[in-house]
């Protein structure tokens, strides 16, 4: 009978991964996300979590993914772990009155773009420092997490070059467009990069212990970060709740240069949307011309540029063909004199135009309906 020795067995046996403290550091990272929702759900704002959604997103998916991949050492178990993790902040972003998802599909190809770039850097972290690798990511996320933090606190404190070279900041971009801008196409240049990165951070991964495949990654985050430096994305929303007495200003945005590539596509979108919208055949004349003036109003309270500033001439535009000529100024007067009366839950339905909806307190919005009455109202 054969002899198994100690040393046989223990070459037998697959090496042994210490996964619970990395998982443990997982789990603590990503419960920080869940909190800071339930932190910002009664925040005074149009719709605080789709406001902030991107980087708590960002954050959370960069959390379970990396750290989840890099304690597993494993790909596929990071980015189901972070592809589940994001499915569950969505819907718990929802449940604490995040409204619908005006970019359902954007959304999603942000989230799986993020997940896949993030898991591929725990990927490289376990294959490079073994059972330390959770160690390395867990510092990698408090770092990415707290420059994000700064940036959304203190807005300017920091460079714009140095958050054009962090991976989350660029997924930050990406899902915070699907949530509130124009979609995909605005953030093409974050969306590449945080594939360019996932590739070529697998190949290093994969040509270990190689050294020289790291002059190949670090290339590419640099040509890549240039290239979000050179095209960034739209700039951050924020709520803009400022009650104003009379319009003028930022307070009621309307641009005098004509739109880009992405804000056209995104234009055109909504523009299609509205012929099948119901609150823009509303029978009632003075109600439709109120829904329609959400369509500029409630985009407006978000600050997302370059879109809110546009849609003011799209929702003009609409107003003439869908009211009657010789009633609209009457209607537009009394909408600017009188913003507490009419209905205004058209609002909640503006997501089917790739629009953000609105939730809480009617009186912002109602205020910006007034104000860009009465400046439609001015118009030739």
């Amino acid at each position: 009978m054969p002899v198994t020795t100690s040393a046989t067995t223990s070459a037998a046996r697959p090496p042994f991964r210490p996964v619970m403290p990395g998982f443990l550091a997982m789990l603590l990272a990503a419960l920080a996300v869940p909190l800071a929702m339930l932190l910002l759900k009664d925040a005074p704002a149009p719709a605080p979590l789709a406001l902030i959604g991107g980087p708590l997103l960002a954050v959370g998916l960069m959390a379970v993914g990396m750290i989840g991949a890099a304690s597993a050492g494993r790909l596929w178990i990071g980015l189901a772990l972070a592809l589940a993790a994001g499915v569950g902040l969505i819907q718990l972003a929802r449940a604490l009155g995040m409204p619908a998802l005006p970019h359902p599909v954007s959304t999603g190809l942000a989230v799986i773009v993020a997940s896949l770039s993030f898991t591929a850097r725990g990927v490289l972290f376990a294959r490079s420092l073994a059972a330390r690798g959770w160690l390395m990511a867990l510092f990698v996320v408090a770092g990415e997490a707290a420059i994000l933090g700064t940036a959304i606190t203190m807005p300017g404190t920091l460079p714009d070059w140095l958050l054009a070279l962090l991976p989350a900041q660029w997924a930050t971009t990406a899902i915070q467009t699907a949530l509130t801008g124009t979609g995909t196409r605005a953030a093409s240049s974050a969306l590449l990069a945080l594939t360019g990165t996932a590739v070529t951070t697998l190949i290093v991964a994969r040509l270990l212990p190689r050294r020289w495949p790291y002059l190949l990654m670090f290339g590419a985050w640099l040509g890549l970060s240039a290239l979000v430096w050179v095209r960034p994305g739209p700039p951050a929303p924020r709520a803009d709740l400022a009650i104003a007495a009379a319009p003028g200003g930022a307070i009621a945005p309307m641009a005098s240069t004509p739109p880009d590539a992405a804000t056209v596509s995104a234009l055109d979108r909504v523009k299609r949307q509205i012929e099948k919208w119901p609150p823009a055949a509303e029978p009632d004349m003075a109600q439709r011309a109120r829904n329609l003036l959400l369509i500029a109003a409630v985009p407006d309270l978000y600050d997302t540029e370059p879109l809110q500033s546009h849609l003011p001439l799209l929702v003009a535009a609409e107003l003439k063909a869908r009211v009657p000529v010789d009633r609209l100024p009457a209607i537009l007067a009394a909408i600017a004199a009188h913003p507490e009366q009419g209905d205004i839950t058209a609002r909640a339905s503006l997501p089917a135009l790739g629009l953000p909806a609105s939730t809480g307190s009617d009186a912002p919005v109602r205020n910006r309906m007034a104000l860009y009455a009465a400046q439609l109202t001015a118009q030739p």
